[in-house]
């Protein structure tokens, strides 16, 4: 497998681990089994931070990519 490839199966599948994890932390405090004090600021707080993660992760794996492809591999 090249180089770049890897970079887009791992930017995929650290992408769709954050975004799971992020649903199951969710679905956890919506349903109440994780008590939170104001659950609309923690579920906001949540998806924010889990947004800005898999911004982070695409944004420096695709670099990762292009930079693989430019040198050929």
């Amino acid at each position: 497998m090249k180089k770049s490839t890897r970079a887009l199966v791992g930017m995929i599948g650290l992408d769709l681990a954050v975004i799971i994890g992020a649903w199951w932390v969710v679905e956890q405090t919506r349903s109440g089994a994780w008590i939170a004090p104001d659950p609309a600021a923690s579920i906001s707080m949540i998806t924010t931070t889990a947004g800005m993660i898999v911004g982070v992760v695409t944004a420096v794996l695709l670099l990762a990519f292009v930079v693989h492809r430019r040198a050929g591999n």
